[in-house]
């Protein structure tokens, strides 16, 4: 039979969370079945392997130049393009329509205030964003509370199907994790700001006898050493930037991840973190009780008060944070890698064959 050659449009050797789609779909897609091509870019921050059954474009410097190649490439190569990214989005539409090749979409964000004037920013426009979100044959989003609220604020209409992230929560299983009191909280990010870091610096110091460890590079925008000194925050522990063996390492001796954050889209650190047993408090305004069953998968709560009042049950009550342990286990499962890709694979022969 002969192989649908897939194009996966992201840089799979750069941390961004549609070139780590990317990535996973690479890795994990069925190569007796498709024939891949992915790009690479000079300036990525991870080790550049080598995956068997996949073909990769390398953007060297200047990117102006090499973008524009490596996209032509890829689109020229394929029967069907997957094209999460919105940058180069005008020149990738000429390119499908010049070269008549199919193509698909995801969009992973909730378009809600916060976040609107950075995906502006990358498409230049909000009518060029709409525009953006059209150009392929086929738009998908990755959560229904998405789908419903990108619809209702800016008309983007996207199929029915959800096609939900591809995250390998398999780098983060640790299916034998005992958990049987709450001691250490983690959170991670690198938008520390819209992810919350201001809120959980107050759990810090309304929780003193946890510790709280904090991933993440700031991005330039807050200075987190000198608000943890400013704060006089004794039980708070700051890791900047972890590589993967650091942070499995860390999650093994949490018991807790909380993402004090109030606009996300589906925030993939939700399974990884759910992956290694460590479940998730969060708030609930992007839509989360649509993947997670409250207090049996992790806990969604409305406000910071409610976050302290959950803490505060998890420490009185030491058997419901071992039971969300074993529940954030069974969330990943439902996520299960190989589960994902073959909703992707079913899209990629479905276009394929229209």
């Amino acid at each position: 039979m002969k192989k649908i050659k897939i194009f996966l449009g992201g840089y799979i050797n750069s941390t961004n969370a549609q070139n780590l789609s990317c990535l996973t779909l690479a890795e994990y897609i069925d190569k007796n079945r498709f024939e891949v091509y992915a790009l690479e870019i000079y300036n990525g921050n991870l080790k550049r392997n080598k995956i068997i059954g996949v073909k990769t474009f390398f953007c060297f410097s200047p990117f102006r130049l090499s973008g524009l190649l490596g996209y032509f490439w890829g689109i020229s190569k394929c029967d069907v393009a997957f094209l999460p990214r919105g940058n180069m989005f005008q020149y990738n539409k000429m390119l499908l329509r010049l070269l008549n090749k199919k193509s698909f979409k995801t969009i992973e964000n909730v378009l809600d205030d916060e976040v609107l004037p950075s995906v502006i920013a990358v498409y230049g426009s909000l009518d060029a964003m709409k525009e953006g979100y059209s150009m392929c044959d086929r738009l998908y989003s990755i959560t229904h509370f998405m789908k419903e609220v990108n619809f209702n604020r800016f008309g983007i209409i996207s199929e029915n199907k959800i096609l939900r992230l591809a995250t390998d929560t398999l780098k983060f299983s640790n299916p034998k994790k005992q958990v049987s009191s709450l001691k250490q909280v983690v959170f991670i990010g690198n938008d520390m700001i819209r992810k919350g870091i201001f809120d959980l610096f107050s759990l810090a110091q309304k929780f003193p006898i946890l510790t709280f460890n904090i991933v993440g590079s700031g991005l330039g925008r807050v200075n987190v050493e000198s608000e943890i000194a400013a704060r006089e925050l004794k039980n708070v522990k700051y890791f900047k930037v972890l590589d993967h063996k650091e942070l499995i390492d860390l999650l093994s001796k949490c018991e807790l991840h909380i993402l004090p954050s109030k606009s996300e889209g589906f925030p993939k650190v939700i399974l990884e973190t759910a992956a290694a047993g460590v479940p998730s408090l969060l708030y609930s305004d992007y839509g989360a009780l649509e993947w997670i069953k409250n207090w049996e998968t992790g806990i969604v709560v409305d406000s910071l008060n409610e976050m302290v009042d959950a803490i505060q049950t998890l420490i009185n009550v030491p058997g419901v944070i071992t039971r969300l342990s074993e529940g954030a286990i069974s969330l990943s499962s439902e996520f299960d890698i190989h589960k994902v890709v073959k909703d992707y694979e079913e899209v990629i022969v479905d276009l394929h064959n229209s």
